[in-house]
Parts: structure tokens; C-alpha cells; sequence
């Protein structure tokens, strides 16, 4: 009977085992999340402010958009873009539940849910301030490699999963931007998947990735913060792109490394 037990024990530990092994591969922790709305959302007045600032100045050019759907349909009662003051006005909102998104660049500032009442309370908000670029990760200088992580061959698929092959891609266009002063660089990946930006001001940049292969593999376009910061503790950029599956949306994951 005591056989029996710890050898049913020890089947249950590797299962489990097995398990979480497969959920730590099936789903990086860049994963892609879903947004949820929680009693609604905050309460907002049928008229407010947005603001984005950036490094604590205001933040112009950020497009802000509230969408709600009814009976199935989407719509987008409002449309508008940040000014010189960072900020852009959402007017003549009638009652009901939306969501609310600000980007720049590809990179979201905010996403979230809020609803207007027919008969506001005291509570309901007049204005929402929002940081854009605040979780950049710092890096000595924007320079590293392009791979496609593949699954192995020849093995059980958990195995194939677990060793990875790492193919450089080429001919990828990458593009720096500036969010605030609009300045633009570009360079293209080698045939080693080896690129870099020298010579270029400290800041806060989106890095949009587009094109490239590695073999008959094509890419979506992505779009990644970064800030170029001399005092930073790294000093190398490993982008990883992958197909969505097990969990995950795939796209293009950052890495920070020391090349030293």
C-alpha cells in the first residue's frame, strides 16, 4: 500500500511538473494580456480633458479615441489628437459605457474602460492625465541582433519546444523615432541578423521593426519603446520574433543584454 501511494505521488509530481514546464514555454511573460472592464469602469462627465505628458512635459500628437459598442456594433463617438498642451478635449458624451485608448507611435499610453451617467455624481471626473514612454527599458546603445526562434526538429514536440533554434534575420528595416523632437534614423539588418544606431542623441525613441525573413518566413510590423541612456546597465538589444500560439501573440520580444 505505501508502494502504491509513493508511486502515485511520484506520477503526480511529474505531471505537475510537466504542466508547469509547459505553461512556462507556452507563455512568455510579454505575453499579450486581454483587458478587462471591472463595474463599469471609472465615471466620467459628458465633457472632459485628456492629457499626455512625457518626461513631464505635455505631449502632443497623441491620437485619443473612445469607442463603445451596442447591439454587437462598434463605434467611435470620439476622435481626437493632443495639442501643443499635451491635452485634447472629449465633448457631448451621452450616457453609457466606453473604453478610452491614447497612442503614439504604436505605443499605448492608456487603455481603459469608463462610463458617463445620465445623472452624474459628485464623483465623476473632469479630467485623466496620462504619461506616455514612463517604462522605456535603458540601454548604453541601440545596437544588437534579429532572430526567429524556431522550434527544434526530430523531437517530441515539448522537446522541440524546450530547444529552440535561433535564426538570424535579414533585410529587416528598423526605424528609430524621436516622439518629441520627430527626429528619424534608419538602418537595415545584416545578414547575420547584426544592426545598430551609433552616433545618435540620448532620449526616449520608438523602434518600429518591419520586414525581414529568414527563409520563407514573413513578419507583422512591430513597434517597441526604448531609451538610449549612457548610464544604463546594459548595453545590447536581442529582438526575438515568434509565431502567436500557446497562449501567446507572438510578435517581437526585447531583451536587454551586456555585451561585455
Amino acid at each position: 500500500m505505501k508502494r502504491t501511494t509513493e508511486a502515485s505521488l511520484k506520477r503526480l509530481l511529474a505531471a505537475a511538473a510537466l504542466a508547469s514546464l509547459i505553461a512556462f514555454f507556452a507563455v512568455p511573460s510579454n505575453a499579450c494580456s486581454l483587458a478587462s472592464c471591472l463595474h463599469t469602469g471609472m465615471e466620467m462627465r459628458q465633457d472632459f480633458a485628456v492629457t499626455v505628458t512625457h518626461d513631464g512635459k505635455p505631449l502632443a500628437g497623441v491620437a485619443v479615441q473612445v469607442t463603445s459598442s451596442v447591439e454587437g456594433k462598434n463605434r467611435q463617438p470620439f476622435s481626437g489628437i493632443t495639442s501643443g498642451d499635451g491635452t485634447v478635449h472629449v465633448t457631448n458624451l451621452p450616457s453609457g459605457e466606453y473604453w478610452l485608448n491614447a497612442e503614439l507611435l504604436g505605443i499605448s499610453a492608456a487603455y481603459e474602460c469608463f462610463h458617463v451617467s445620465n445623472r452624474p455624481s459628485r464623483k465623476a471626473k473632469g479630467k485623466l492625465t496620462y504619461e506616455w514612454g514612463d517604462e522605456a527599458p535603458g540601454t548604453q546603445r541601440i545596437a544588437g541582433k534579429l532572430i526567429d526562434s524556431q522550434p527544434g526538429n526530430g523531437g517530441t514536440p515539448l522537446s522541440n519546444l524546450i530547444h529552440r533554434i535561433e535564426v538570424p534575420i535579414s533585410g529587416a528595416g528598423l526605424k528609430l523615432q524621436n516622439p518629441t523632437t520627430g527626429a528619424v534614423y534608419t538602418t537595415t539588418s545584416d545578414h547575420n541578423g547584426d544592426f545598430a544606431f551609433d552616433t545618435i542623441p540620448t532620449g526616449t525613441y520608438v523602434l518600429h521593426i518591419e520586414g525581414g525573413g529568414a527563409g520563407e518566413r514573413g513578419y507583422d510590423a512591430t513597434d517597441l519603446l526604448i531609451e538610449l541612456n549612457f548610464h544604463a546597465t546594459r548595453n545590447a538589444l536581442l529582438l526575438t520574433r515568434r509565431d502567436a500560439g500557446g497562449g501567446s501573440c507572438g510578435g517581437t520580444y526585447l531583451d536587454l543584454l551586456n555585451s561585455n
